[in-house]
C-alpha cells in the first residue's frame, strides 16, 4: 500500500492572538482516504517522532503500508522516519523541487483550506 504525508497550515485566532497551526495528514493514493496525523503550534522533532508511533500503532490504517512518500522538508526527521522503518514502512523522500509528485495531497490541502473558508463566512 502506497500513502504520502504532507504538512499545511492554518492561522487560527487564540486568547494569545494570531497562531500559525501545523496539520500533518496522511492520504491512502489509491483510495484517496485521509488519516489526521496532528495538529500542534509547536512543531519539534519529539511531536513529529510521536505522531509517527502514533499512525503505525496496531489500530490504525498505516499498519498495512509498505510505502510512505513525503517531500524533504526538514520536519520529516531521521527519528520520523527510523520509526517507520521499525514498522515495516520504507519512506521515500520525493525528489527535490516536485511539487506534482504530491497532487492528491496539494489537492486536499486546497480543498480543505476552501471549505473552512466557506464555513467561516456563513
Amino acid at each position: 500500500m502506497l500513502w504520502a504525508t504532507d504538512f499545511f497550515t492554518a492561522e487560527v485566532w487564540s486568547t494569545c492572538g494570531l497562531v500559525t497551526i501545523y496539520v500533518l495528514f496522511f492520504i491512502h493514493l489509491q483510495t484517496r482516504k485521509v488519516v489526521l496525523g496532528g495538529m500542534t503550534n509547536a512543531l519539534n522533532e519529539a511531536w513529529i517522532k510521536q505522531i509517527a508511533r502514533n499512525v503505525t500503532g496496531v489500530t490504525v490504517e498505516l499498519t498495512k503500508a509498505r510505502y510512505l512518500i513525503h517531500d524533504r522538508d526538514g520536519k520529516y526527521t531521521e527519528g520520523f522516519d527510523r520509526i517507520l522503518q521499525g514498522a515495516g514502512i520504507e519512506p521515500i523522500k520525493l525528489p527535490p523541487r516536485s511539487p506534482n509528485f504530491s497532487a492528491y495531497a496539494k489537492r486536499w490541502i486546497r480543498s480543505v483550506k476552501t471549505e473552512t473558508r466557506l464555513l467561516l463566512r456563513s
